[in-house]
């Protein structure tokens, strides 16, 4: 405790400036801000912004299957940051519209804490200002730069659909439909994006490329619900109807598997793939899919399970690339 000062003892007031806290520099916030940026999308990067990227790479390097005119091996390889943004920055878009949501908070203090909202490093009324900067941001970026406005545009009209409007919430039905619908937009200008597709200038996609992105499509609308297998102590708790919650986890699990394997089979032999080594590798990726679905039903598991089912996509967006590698190399 300090002494007061006695009355023979003077105090002489201060006459200097007081000390001020510098406010941090422009360095300072940017790296804040994208250290929240980064905080808010790294949980999807290997399960959504991998295969997403992948799926625009090899489409691109499938030659004249998805897209006219073709581009050279490595023109696609160097518009791979550009395919990178296009993936990143929308999702950065649906993930400040997720986590913004009060519902969301509570979800993530049980699933995800170390999200920038339960941790508290921002609040629900910073993620919306942050929206309001970057919805229009990143629709300028994506018309301007990268040619895929109307993707841009149709993502976010989904994300307003899945969380503002609780499609994410009502039914995992609809919440697959959301999400495949959703996957055809990434997909479609992932492609676009590393084949160079840009407005004013000549090229377009394929029947057959849009037939694959449709396809592939059906492959999320029957599978996607396996994400909801390692959240639904989180889903519960906010009151969302997903899958295992509606069906029971033992049955959830089997409505993935059977699918997971069914794909595995149908396109292998949908491109045409009578090399047993190709066919035998993507079912077993998928086999191992199925298997941990059923054999693994605690929650550590079950988020390998997510991860290992986004590379088994990955494997199936390298089919049309393997075929038309194979046919060159004949």
């Amino acid at each position: 405790m300090l002494a007061k000062p006695s009355n023979h003892t003077s105090v002489k007031a201060s006459t200097g400036p007081k000390p001020q806290l510098g406010r941090p520099g422009l360095l300072s916030r940017v790296a804040a801000i994208w250290n929240i940026f980064w905080l808010l999308t790294k949980d999807d990067l290997v399960t959504f912004v991998l295969p997403t990227t992948t799926f625009g790479i090899f489409g691109a390097l499938s030659g004249p299957s998805f897209v006219l005119p073709t581009s050279q091996p490595f023109q696609v390889v160097l518009r791979l940051p550009m395919v990178i943004l296009f993936t990143w920055s929308n999702l950065l878009i649906f993930e400040l519209a997720n986590q913004r949501l009060p519902s969301s908070f509570a979800e993530d203090a049980l699933n995800k804490p170390w999200r920038p909202g339960p941790s508290g490093l921002v609040g629900p009324t910073q993620l919306r200002q942050a929206m309001l900067f970057c919805i229009p941001a990143v629709i300028a970026v994506h018309y301007a730069v990268l040619g895929t406005g109307p993707e841009a545009i149709g993502l976010a009209v989904l994300t307003w659909l899945y969380n503002d409007l609780s499609g994410g919430d009502e039914h995992w039905v609809l919440r697959n439909i959301i999400i495949a619908a959703a996957f055809g937009l990434y997909n479609m200008g992932s492609l676009k994006v590393a084949a160079g597709l840009l407005p004013g200038q000549p090229g377009d996609l394929t029947e057959q490329g849009h037939m694959w992105i449709l396809a592939v499509s059906g492959v999320i609308l029957s599978t996607m619900h396996v994400q909801d297998l390692k959240d639904q102590e989180g889903d519960q708790a906010r009151n969302r109807h997903s899958a295992p919650l509606v069906l029971g986890d033992w049955i959830c699990r089997w409505t993935v598997a059977l699918p997971v394997i069914f794909w595995s089979l149908f396109l292998p032999r949908y491109w045409g793939f009578s090399t047993l080594g190709v066919s035998c590798g993507t079912f077993l990726m998928g086999l191992w899919v199925a298997f941990r679905c059923m054999a693994y039903s605690d929650n550590k598991a079950d988020k390998r399970t997510w991860e290992i089912w986004a590379l088994w996509i990955v494997s199936l967006y390298a089919l049309p690339w393997l075929v038309y590698t194979l046919r060159e190399d004949a």
